[in-house]
């Protein structure tokens, strides 16, 4: 009924009269480890001959020597000092219970004759990492945790005369857990969950990362030592941890492909648990369990950073199209206005000269809306409230527009990128997309109902090194990776450290959870302790912790660090070009004005001077 496991704790009563030889193993040989068990036996001696009131007598004439030999004791002591220093150092009720207590022990200890035949003794099996401790003296390692290797120990027995006397917990597990036995743990070099140091003999001196982070806690809380056994990859030759060409590697790690080594070691229950990350997927498919999830990691692509909207034509962003077409209106539409009221004003010293024509109008109004001001002010009140009212149009246009540029100075404007992988087919310039070998993304394509997940693996190209990554192409726009998200945050930080600028942007969107876990044997009685234990490190803060330590952080080309750089951005020529191009602009207008002017003058004004002039009389 499987009730025997590391969370029960079972004691048996065995009322026959036992030997005092009696082996506990022959009625747990097919309990497997980390089972808490312990045994009450019958050690009363039969031919012992004794009464309830010998027994009772006994302890009545305990407790009367004990409480005279207390009487005695005080009043030996308070007739040598005053009353305030009796009432300081008098015995407690408690205190006085333990001294009668203990005279009582005494006195039985040396004249009890009635229930010195009444005894049960008590004994404990010691469980907990039996197959570890005794795995060297075995010829053939064991799939099956059931043995005999049950360790029995006394812990203490009981009496009439001197109640339960234990030199030992009845439970030693329950509070000793593994009672600091050496484990042994499999694990092998795989950044940044398992970081290995070794000496140059190939012994492990130093071990770090996620998972055996949550290793050290877990022999902390649970009170065993362990010992690091690596386990290899490939040959002799080519060690995990090395690799013919530096430059080659990929940046990141994955989790998805356990080596099948690993697995063969963990399969045997040779070792306690294997300390490395590993992706959970079919759970009862495999010949291993997984411990509960330690971490979730998303998938994500990387493309090359959307490039800034040219600021040539900046000065005209703070307005839109409709509102440049409307500004170019109402000044067309108000010069004449002005012209209309200036001449038809009834008296002629209210006509101002200066506004006489619609061409003076015009510049009047245009200079207005520079902020330059005019020459003249219209004398009628109606000529004077149109200007008003246009000056409170031109402070309105003149605000909105300086707040506005300035905002487009400071906050960049990007082109479209790809936010979101079904946005793919809107960027005809991205030609590969690249996919590294052995990812859980493929095996979940292989069941999910999206379509672009299925068209990307569908054109992807599958790498295994760098120069198959081909970040080159990722640079120049061509090309688009998915990866962990984590891993493609390796190749920003990388190259932003090496460029010194942010070339790479990751997609918005982070999908496919891959859970990744610990690996305990299959037959092992503490996966459920273990998951206990992990889940407290995760409400207690030290697995997030140690993924803000081990795994690289977002702080490369992320939205702060792009925040940090506007606040500290410097107007450059790119920002200023379109300044000089209105310069340009108005040149230009000047000079074809110009020539419209003298080509009017020598053909009009000119021609007209030359003509003979007619005297009639």
């Amino acid at each position: 009924m499987n009730m025997f496991h590391v969370g029960n704790q079972w004691m048996f009563f065995v009322f026959e009269t036992m030997r005092q030889d009696f082996d506990a193993s022959t009625v747990t040989i097919n309990l497997a480890e980390g089972a808490n068990i312990a045994f009450a036996l019958n050690e009363t001696n039969t031919d012992c001959m004794d009464t309830l009131n010998c027994t009772i007598s006994e302890i009545s004439m305990a407790l009367v020597t004990a409480i005279s030999k207390m009487t005695v004791d005080e009043q030996s002591i308070y007739g040598e000092i005053s009353d305030e220093e009796w009432e300081s150092i008098r015995f407690t009720k408690q205190e006085k219970q333990y001294e009668i207590l203990m005279y009582m022990k005494e006195y039985l200890k040396t004249n009890s004759k009635c229930a010195s035949c009444a005894k049960w003794r008590f004994e404990t099996a010691i469980t907990w990492g039996k197959s570890q401790q005794n795995r060297q003296f075995r010829t053939a390692p064991t799939r099956d945790a059931r043995n005999q290797n049950f360790e029995f120990v006394d812990i203490g027995y009981w009496s009439p005369l001197l109640g339960f006397v234990c030199q030992e917990l009845t439970f030693p597990h329950i509070a000793q857990h593994f009672r600091n036995i050496t484990m042994d743990i499999v694990t092998m070099h795989n950044p940044p969950w398992q970081i290995l140091t070794k000496n140059s003999h190939g012994v492990i001196v130093e071990h770090k990362g996620i998972t055996l982070e949550i290793l050290k806690e877990l022999s902390r809380a649970l009170n065993f030592s362990y010992y690091l056994h690596e386990a290899k990859t490939y040959d002799d030759e080519f060690p995990l941890n090395q690799s013919t060409n530096e430059s080659d590697e990929l940046l990141g790690s994955m989790t998805y492909g356990i080596p099948y080594r690993v697995v063969e070691m963990v399969q045997g229950n040779q070792f306690f648990m294997a300390a490395v990350a590993a992706t959970v997927e079919d759970p009862d498919k495999k010949a291993f369990n997984y411990t509960q999830p330690v971490s979730v990691q998303k998938y994500s692509f990387i493309t090359r950073q959307p490039d800034e909207v040219s600021r040539i034509y900046l000065f005209t962003a703070p307005f839109t199209t409709e509102t440049w077409g409307c500004l170019v209106g109402i000044i067309f539409l108000t010069a004449p206005m002005l012209y209309a009221i200036n001449r038809l004003a009834p008296l002629q010293e209210l006509q101002i000269h200066g506004l006489s024509s619609v061409k003076s109008c015009f510049w009047y109004i245009f200079g207005a809306l520079l902020q330059q001001g005019g020459m003249y002010l219209p004398r009628a009140d109606s000529g004077r409230l149109v200007v008003g009212f246009w000056w409170i149009v031109v402070i309105v246009l003149v605000t909105t527009y300086c707040g506005n540029l300035v905002a487009f100075l400071t906050f960049p404007k990007f082109q479209p990128g790809v936010d979101y992988l079904n946005q793919l087919h809107r960027h005809t310039e991205i030609s590969q997309y690249g996919l590294r070998n052995g990812t859980f993304f493929e095996k979940y394509v292989q069941r999910t109902t999206r379509d672009d997940f299925k068209q990307y693996v569908a054109k992807a190209i599958i790498y295994n090194n760098g120069q198959g990554e081909d970040i080159e192409a990722v640079k120049d726009g061509q090309r688009i990776n998915i990866d962990w998200r984590i891993n493609l945050q390796l190749v920003v930080q990388q190259h932003f450290e090496r460029d010194k600028e942010c070339r790479f942007a990751l997609g918005k969107e982070s999908f496919v959870d891959e859970q990744i876990a610990l690996i305990v044997p299959s037959q092992s009685a503490y996966l459920h302790l273990i998951n206990q234990h992990i889940d407290r490190m995760f409400r207690m803060g030290f697995i997030e912790r140690w993924h803000r330590t081990n795994l690289p952080s977002a702080d490369k080309c992320n939205g702060k660090s792009i925040l940090r750089q506007i606040t500290n951005h410097k107007v450059n020529m790119d920002d200023m070009q379109g300044c000089f191009l209105v310069l340009l602009l108005g040149f230009i207008l000047a000079v074809f004005v110009g020539c419209i002017e003298y080509w009017f003058y020598r053909l009009y004004v000119q021609s007209d001077s030359r003509k003979p002039t007619v005297f009639t009389n």
